[in-house]
């Protein structure tokens, strides 16, 4: 068993422990604590913030917080750093995630904003590691608890989403559904057990295809993006990742025999319709498509392969539907005989060279 399938595997767990410790009294009272500043009227919105798998949870973050008619914002840190700073005032509260809590972009960022309004800037910090920079820089922080991960992210990407599933249902008031967070722990469990049933046919999908295009909309685009990046990282593959919308504004074009996407869409989104319209429009120029959904399409055609996966809630769809292309990945990236999740020494040693040059 290779390392990045045993992290994978690893999530049912990782999920109870976070939902354990917010269950726990010191997980409420951080909770309870953001929402404090928050209600205090301090603050006129909130900026959500981070790199790569952390940028795509911010985002989802922002919609969620928007949907409860709560000003929320999510910024690339790096543009944050480098061009859009002047949007943070002393009347915003910072939301920082970083699964490490050493993403450079984000210690530079809340480095100079100290700097700049000596330390009155507050900020809360969303990490797996409770010991790290974000974590003693934060004015308040809210702890993931995902274990150590070596691989592309898997099991952090998920327990993040939970934590800022939970913040946005904080700040508007709202009760946990115990019974429905209980459910989608179950179902990644479930995926993880019949994900046997699609992988063949999965790799066979994707064989000859030199690039995978990840389509979605809404809070399950932090899942569309995170699995292009899984592409690119773990098998090497290019990929790209785009709203649904936008990929009919020209990306379409593209569409013919040797082309694959993959569409998350949940039937109560509000763009379901939409999504499987343009299932439809892919398979009519001869295109294949991944459909991750809660429902069948009622669409048949062999190059159709629709993978289900179940949960109540379109904003939690975001954490199962993620696990069944995981394991794609993992089956892809082995039939390259690659080893799947792994960082290239290159990447590294590109990674330090940046980080030299910018400090």
């Amino acid at each position: 068993m290779n390392q990045f399938i045993k992290e994978i595997q690893e999530q049912p767990e990782m999920l109870e422990r976070t939902l354990g410790y917010y269950h726990s009294r010191e997980g409420k009272e951080r909770l309870d604590a953001v929402c404090t500043l928050w209600t205090t009227g301090d603050y006129d919105k909130i900026v959500l913030t981070g790199m790569g798998s952390s940028c795509f949870v911010s985002q989802a973050a922002a919609i969620m917080m928007t949907a409860y008619n709560i000003p929320a914002f999510a910024i690339n840190a790096g543009e944050l750093l480098h061009f859009q700073s002047s949007v943070l005032t002393e009347r915003t509260l910072l939301v920082a995630i970083s699964q490490s809590g050493e993403s450079y972009e984000v210690i530079e960022l809340l480095k100079q904003l100290g700097e700049r309004h000596h330390s009155r800037l507050t900020v809360v910090g969303v990490t797996n590691e409770s010991g790290s920079s974000l974590a003693a820089m934060a004015t308040l922080s809210l702890l993931c608890k995902a274990g150590r991960e070596e691989m592309t992210s898997t099991k952090t990407f998920i327990t993040t989403y939970l934590v800022v599933y939970l913040l946005a249902g904080a700040l508007d008031g709202r009760r946990v559904d115990n019974a429905l967070l209980d459910s989608v722990v179950r179902e990644v469990g479930l995926q993880l057990e019949k994900g046997g049933i699609y992988l063949s046919r999965s790799v066979a999908f994707l064989s000859g295809h030199p690039f995978v295009q990840v389509i979605g909309r809404g809070t399950v685009f932090a899942s569309v993006a995170q699995t292009a990046l899984m592409f690119m990282e773990a098998t090497k593959t290019p990929a790209s990742a785009l709203l649904g919308g936008e990929f009919r504004h020209g990306p379409l074009e593209m569409v013919g025999p040797g082309f694959i996407c993959i569409i998350y869409s949940h039937s109560r989104s509000g763009v379901y319709r939409q999504s499987i319209r343009l299932v439809a429009d892919v398979l009519s120029f001869n295109g294949k498509v991944i459909l991750v959904s809660d429902i069948s399409s009622g669409i048949e055609s062999v190059n159709l392969l629709e993978i289900n996966v179940h949960c109540g809630d379109p904003d939690l769809f975001a954490i199962p539907s993620i696990v069944p292309v995981q394991l794609i990945v993992n089956a892809w990236a082995e039939e390259m005989e690659l080893v799947p999740g792994s960082f290239t020494p290159v990447s590294y040693t590109h990674l330090r060279a940046h980080e030299t040059v910018l400090d």
